[in-house]
């Protein structure tokens, strides 16, 4: 069964605007996980926290609405990275870094998974990239928008979830893209490492080919076992 696309949706900054983005001193983090529906590999989080002076200059308004028309800046490029053609995501990744506060992604591994189940498994990923974002800027957050409807209890003091958060929250969004490219990236590594799976070309989901290779070549260390077609 083919899941189904998320719908085209440009994401601005209301929620950041909401949580006192524009106001000097403040740090708002985004965060989401890539990977979780997959059959092998880790999951991974990406937090971003953007640049309040570099929005402005770029049309955004003080309520995070966003500038009317298109425009050639990578930050109004970014999307939520599944709505992004892979051959273009690790490019925009590269161009959108110099214009943001800063990024982490962080890992959850197979074995973690197996141990703690893939939902806590991803809530660990997200707070472990926040807190990697914040070591490197040096500051707390003040407000952390989580995709989806649940908060990592770590975070929960200053957490607010916000489903569907890559296609509404722009520093969801570009952390969305960090993830991607970063867990791509290892999937391809991985699919030298254990060849014949196509772990390059599908990035560990269920596809019906991923689904065969496991059925004729055997389940690899980084396949998640318990999973259903594992």
């Amino acid at each position: 069964m083919k899941s189904k696309k998320p719908e085209a949706r440009d994401p601005d900054l209301r929620s950041e605007a909401a949580s006192g983005f524009f106001l000097p001193g403040t740090l708002v983090i985004g965060v989401d996980e890539v990977g979780r529906g997959c059959l092998a590999g880790p999951v991974v989080a990406g937090a971003a926290a953007l640049e309040p002076a570099v929005l402005l200059e770029l049309g955004f308004l003080s309520d995070g609405s966003r500038p009317t028309g298109s425009g050639a800046h990578p930050l109004l490029r970014v999307r939520d990275s599944k709505l992004i053609p892979e051959n273009e995501r690790e490019p925009l990744a590269h161009q959108i870094a110099p214009s943001i506060r800063g990024f982490e992604v962080a890992e959850s591994s197979v074995e973690e998974i197996a141990t703690l189940n893939i939902l806590h498994a991803s809530q660990l990923a997200m707070a472990r990239a926040v807190e990697a974002l914040e070591k490197k800027i040096g500051k707390r957050a003040d407000r952390i928008w989580v995709d989806g409807n649940r908060v990592p209890e770590s975070l929960r003091d200053r957490g607010s979830a916000l489903i569907k958060g890559d296609l509404k929250c722009l520093s969801i969004a570009v952390a969305s893209v960090f993830a991607k490219v970063h867990r791509d990236r290892l999937m391809s590594e991985l699919d030298v490492a254990y060849p014949g799976y196509g772990l390059a070309r599908h990035k560990g989901y269920p596809t019906p080919a991923h689904q065969d290779a496991i059925r004729n070549l055997g389940v690899t260390p980084v396949h998640r076992r318990g999973f259903k077609g594992v």
